[in-house]
């Protein structure tokens, strides 16, 4: 009868388990005729195997039981603070150079500036206002080409409520409340270029503040 060639060789050990480098071992318990290899792991395998059962618990006892690890909360509530000031000191930076006739005269003229506010209203905007700024025969927001502006018609604030969204209190129209675009999406300046663009549709709305 031919033997078979796994335990026929010599150099195959049973045994519990390899104790050495290159050590070939045949592993005692046989189930449906399948035995099992248990050769040694290679020491890179097991100094990474160590290595991250000890990182867990010095990360466990610095981290639950030291508590000088900041918690994911905590890292993401610095990292939205952080972001928060930065949208702040863009917002300072450019109110301190723009206001109503900066606003008519500079930004509403530059056709660079129109152009991104468009491409910004069609994507952000156009949803609730419509791409007609006609908000869908006003079932869907505020018409933005009726000449009415109902928190403020002055260009600076029509750039609040961009910035800021509907004032606090506020119903809103047809219980639909703008968004707070300023902290959701748009940059101070991205704002200001989409008030451009709505000024440059509506001239006859800020026509006292043309030069």
């Amino acid at each position: 009868m031919e033997q078979d060639p796994i335990t026929s060789n010599e150099a195959i050990k049973r045994a519990d388990y390899a104790r050495e480098k290159g050590e070939i071992v045949l592993r005692e318990h046989e189930y449906d005729g399948i035995q099992e290899y248990d050769q040694k792991l290679p020491n890179w395998w097991l100094f990474t195997l160590w290595g991250a059962i000890a990182a867990f618990f010095i990360y466990y006892t610095l981290y639950y039981t030291l508590d000088l690890l900041p918690s994911s909360t905590q890292v993401m509530d610095q990292r939205v603070a952080k972001i928060e000031e930065q949208r702040a000191q863009a917002l300072k930076a450019l109110l301190d150079n723009m206001d109503d006739s900066s606003l008519v005269n500079d930004w509403a003229t530059d056709t660079a500036v129109v152009s991104a506010g468009e491409g910004i209203y069609t994507s952000m905007c156009a949803a609730c206002h419509g791409a007609d700024l006609a908000a869908n025969g006003g079932t869907t927001g505020r018409a933005l080409n009726d000449g009415e502006w109902h928190y403020g018609a002055k260009p600076m604030d029509v750039f609040k409520i961009i910035n800021e969204g509907t004032p606090e209190g506020s119903n809103g129209y047809n219980g639909l409340k703008m968004v707070a675009w300023g902290k959701s999406g748009l940059s101070a300046e991205q704002v200001a270029q989409v008030t451009a663009y709505l000024i440059s549709l509506n001239p006859d709305d800020f026509k006292e503040y043309k030069k």
